[in-house]
């Protein structure tokens, strides 16, 4: 139910908004964290009910890094997150940052907004993703910039490494396979199997 899905996140917000208040903005992106994670483990698998077999797991370092996946779906974000099993920035479309709860929440964990008609603020995007990595926080982006709706691999954008460059930062690629029958070819949600694989990470 959307409106009760609406209240709880109000209520989370106020959460937040007080854990930040009396304990810094640290605790805060900490909180934001543990929401994102029970959102996206909800959201995959009682929600939609997706049966995912994840691959390479132990190729993920123990230290902040920066993740570069393909993108072919709207479930790759929480995808992503529930498979690493824990919460983190995502550089994503301005739009997204601009919709109500979801923008605010996405600004909480260090998500950085990319209005892809600037270059110039595009760059200082990528600077705010890798001080994030420097702060201690992972980073993903999907360096084809947009959604593959058929599930076969785009052309990468330019400079869409350069966050993982710029942070000096391990690079984990991602593969996302199957995600796009889950929702992008009618329109309409299904429970299907995907499988996720993390690749050795590029130092």
């Amino acid at each position: 139910n959307y409106g009760l899905y609406m209240i709880y996140m109000h209520l989370k917000s106020i959460k937040l908004w007080y854990i930040k208040k009396t304990k810094g903005k640290k605790a805060g992106v900490e909180y934001s964290g543990r929401v994102g994670e029970k959102w996206a483990k909800y959201t995959i698998h009682k929600t939609l009910g997706m049966n995912v077999t994840i691959k390479g797991k132990e190729n993920i370092p123990n230290v902040p890094c920066c993740y570069i996946g393909n993108h072919s779906s709207i479930l790759d974000i929480p995808l992503l997150i529930d498979s690493v099993g824990k919460c983190m920035g995502f550089v994503a479309k301005q739009e997204m940052a601009k919709a109500p709860i979801l923008g605010y929440w996405m600004k909480q964990y260090n998500c950085v907004p990319l209005d892809r008609e600037n270059a110039r603020e595009a760059i200082k995007v990528i600077r705010q993703g890798a001080e994030n990595i420097k702060n201690g926080y992972s980073m993903a982006i999907f360096p084809e910039g947009t959604r593959s709706k058929d599930g076969k691999l785009r052309d990468f954008k330019k400079g869409s490494l350069k966050l993982a460059t710029m942070a000096k930062a391990p690079i984990v690629p991602v593969s996302i396979d199957g995600a796009y029958r889950a929702f992008e070819i009618d329109r309409k949600f299904k429970s299907i199997d995907i499988t996720i694989t993390f690749g050795e990470p590029i130092y």
